[in-house]
């Protein structure tokens, strides 16, 4: 319906509802409250946080371009990295500082999986070796509790990176990934051909 429309409904609902509490003032309060406690109790929950859902804009439209993503100093890149997360419908939380043991942001996914997110904010020629993945490595699981790692960078990985990343179960995500990712709107999951049965059960239950 075009606004107007909503405007009037709106106000000949007010106007109703207003009549009503003239007329009948006990019974008006009484299903009014009888209402919000359902919205609160179960099923009402559940309705609830369907409705704020629709309510918030979507990030789906949420874009980064790559010439965006080299300007930022390292810290901005993670939280850009944070936000793209979020989009594709991921908790994720930013940590990264100090001492992070590799961890600059943590990902909670829709399989309950926690995932440690590691962000190398580095020049387009340059190139994540080796000791990088290897220091993850010796983090991800024991100090995080994570299912598996994620390194990001706006440049490259270097061959004996790329060896020994799905050997320890840490997925690279290199430039021309973050482009398809962060500028075309790719989810991340797909990119890393990572099976998120969470989503998947989600659909399944939205089409039933």
């Amino acid at each position: 319906m075009p606004w107007w429309a909503w405007g009037v409904a709106a106000l000949a609902g007010v106007g109703a509802l207003w009549r009503a509490v003239v007329v009948w003032p006990v019974w008006t309060g009484a299903l009014l409250a009888v209402g919000a406690a359902g919205l609160v109790l179960k099923p009402g929950r559940p309705a609830v946080r369907r409705w704020v859902r629709r309510s918030v804009p979507s990030g789906a439209a949420l874009r980064y371009s790559l010439a965006h993503l080299d300007a930022l100093d390292p810290r901005d890149f993670e939280l850009a990295v944070c936000s793209l997360l979020r989009r594709d419908g991921l908790s994720a939380k930013h940590v990264g500082r100090a001492g992070d043991k590799g961890a600059d942001v943590l990902v909670v996914d829709r399989s309950r999986r926690r995932v440690v997110v590691q962000c190398k904010r580095l020049r387009p020629d340059r190139r994540v070796g080796d000791q990088d993945v290897q220091r993850i490595n010796g983090t991800y699981r024991h100090d995080h509790g994570a299912q598996f790692a994620v390194i990001m960078t706006t440049g490259g990985f270097t061959a004996a990176a790329r060896a020994s990343g799905p050997r320890y179960g840490i997925h690279l995500v290199d430039r021309d990934a973050l482009q398809r990712w962060a500028a075309q709107g790719e989810p991340l999951y797909r990119i890393l051909r990572v099976l998120d049965a969470g989503a998947r059960r989600s659909r399944w239950l939205s089409r039933s």
